[in-house]
């Protein structure tokens, strides 16, 4: 059993920790814009991974506890993604469970009915059999009144055969929903174990996330190194969308994004949730929030707030797991501080669609997910956007 689940596990670790893999599906014959379209996304990727690669290399000046919070936030995220998948199993396999379980009752039915109906008709041929052949004995002179009778006993013997062959062909469908049960509820207990285990292991990740984020805390405990660290964290976001538009203005995408300015105070908020931090608001002296921070259950969907592309899905210093969107004509949106990550660079969504979930990565002690919009790279006031 126990190897059943790692296989398990492992499987649904394939499935769903593939956010840095690209793959393209081609068939044999490719239009001119399928193959642009994967020329697009190669050079994106290929930019992307630079991008990456250099971030890398700044990461080996950060401190040990930084290095090991990020380790540990991109873990937690792992295993939150196989959790959410194993519960959906979980659901599927519970409504197919149920539904196999209402066929059965209705073949239980359906046995009772058909065994009742086969034992009156046996019965009834037994009690009249004998008086019925005395007259066939007896109508022997009778030539038309002989043939109807043995009309009479072909279309009675065809009619009992029928019913045993319907009744043995709802024994063998009992077996068979039987069997599928059995199968079903073994599948069941080994998701219901997969779960326990994974949901250990996240407790476990968690708790020492908390401890790298003590630790952290230390680390910048004065004023100044407080404000030195957020100084960093703006920084290297600033460098980081620098970075994704230079690598969005060298390609020219076949699928074009219009912006968001048609959609000025009509977007729905990416979650529910109460801002508590406001755009503008202060951080420490002389530096000031370019986005909101909104207020959240942890595992709450974070959605996209409209149509665009996927440029950015990782984790960068002081905003955790970060999703940044295009949308085109220097359109851009950033949801940080997320629990795991649902899409890839590249990935084309809509409004609505389920990109993250809700989170307190970066080094947060609560709950909550980070939000900015920007327009050329520069931050702007979210607030009126919105309805």
């Amino acid at each position: 059993m126990k190897l059943r689940v790692a296989v398990s596990i492992v499987a649904l670790l394939l499935l769903v920790t593939s956010t840095n893999s690209w793959t393209f599906a081609e068939s044999e014959t490719t239009s001119p814009e399928q193959e642009q379209a994967r020329q697009e996304l190669l050079q994106l990727k290929t930019d992307i991974e630079n991008l990456q690669k250099n971030l890398k290399s700044k990461r080996k000046q950060q401190s040990r506890a930084v290095t090991d919070l990020r380790n540990s936030e991109k873990q937690i995220a792992t295993a939150t993604k196989i959790l959410r998948s194993t519960n959906r199993q979980l659901i599927k396999k519970e409504t197919e469970l149920k539904k196999l379980r209402r066929q059965q009752s209705n073949l239980e039915a359906n046995k009772t009915e058909q065994k009742k109906a086969l034992a009156a008709q046996i019965k009834s041929a037994f009690v009249s059999g004998r008086q019925e052949y005395l007259k066939m004995l007896l109508n022997q002179e009778d030539p038309e009144a002989l043939g109807r009778m043995l009309v009479y006993y072909d279309y009675m013997n065809k009619a009992r055969s029928e019913k045993v062959a319907k009744l043995q062909q709802t024994l063998i469908d009992l077996e068979n929903i039987d069997k599928a049960i059995q199968d079903e509820i073994r599948e069941l207990n080994l998701l219901k174990i997969s779960k326990e285990e994974e949901t250990a292991r996240l407790k476990k990740l968690k708790n020492k996330r908390q401890k790298l984020v003590n630790a952290l805390a230390r680390e910048i405990e004065s004023k100044t190194a407080k404000l030195n660290e957020l100084k960093i964290n703006a920084n290297e976001l600033q460098e980081l969308i620098d970075s994704v538009r230079e690598a969005i203005d060298k390609i020219d995408f076949t699928q074009p994004l219009n912006g968001l300015r048609p959609l000025k105070g009509k977007l729905r908020w990416p979650t529910k949730g109460k801002t508590t931090r406001r755009y503008g608001s202060t951080l420490a002296a002389g530096l000031k929030s370019n986005g909101l921070v909104i207020g959240a259950n942890e595992g709450n969907i974070v959605n996209a707030i409209h149509h665009g592309r996927i440029v950015y899905a990782d984790w960068l210093r002081g905003f955790g797991l970060l999703v940044i969107i295009d949308h085109g004509k220097g359109y851009m949106s950033l949801y940080g501080y997320n629990q795991a990550l649902y899409k890839q660079v590249g990935d084309y969504v809509e409004a609505g669609e389920a990109i993250a979930t809700v989170g307190q990565s970066g080094g947060q002690q609560s709950p909550g997910l980070y939000f900015e919009l920007r327009h050329q790279g520069k931050p702007f006031n979210p607030q009126r956007w919105f309805r």
